[in-house]
């Protein structure tokens, strides 16, 4: 009996068009369907010309190395501003020491106690504390 032979093309077309139904079905899940949730509350970008008054600031990054958070709405904090932040369920997680804004982007602060986590909110502290805590961490420059 002699062998015959098949055409591969038939065999090469329709693995061809497997993989690009498979890449176009996990592209249906792409990052337009992806909500960012803390506990009931949607959190989503802010419409264009959006303003929102807030006294809370919110990590956004946190560089354990460095000691360092990045927050957003930290902007109208001045330098040496000690805030506390606290997690979802509001138990203190960090106190932190804000630094110089820059010209443009988010604001940074200094971790001096504890270790904040990424949406951890942030307020500043009353003034008898900034008192005391401005003594007890104050800046080398000031020496």
């Amino acid at each position: 009996m002699p062998y015959e032979y098949k055409m591969p093309h038939i065999a090469l077309l329709s693995s061809a068009l497997v993989v690009i139904s498979l890449s176009l079905l996990g592209g249906c899940s792409g990052p337009s369907s992806v909500r960012v949730i803390e506990g009931d509350q949607k959190i989503r970008s802010a419409l264009t010309g959006s303003v929102y008054a807030t006294d809370q600031a919110i990590i956004v990054h946190v560089n354990e190395f460095d000691r360092l958070a990045t927050l957003r709405n930290a902007r109208s904090y001045s330098a040496s501003t000690f805030l506390e932040t606290r997690d979802s369920e509001g138990k203190k997680s960090a106190l932190l020491k804000t630094r110089e804004n820059r010209p443009a982007g988010l604001g940074t602060a200094d971790i001096v106690e504890g270790l904040p986590k990424i949406n951890d909110r942030a307020s500043p502290v009353n003034a008898a504390e900034s008192v005391r805590l401005g003594k007890i961490y104050r800046d080398l420059d000031e020496e």
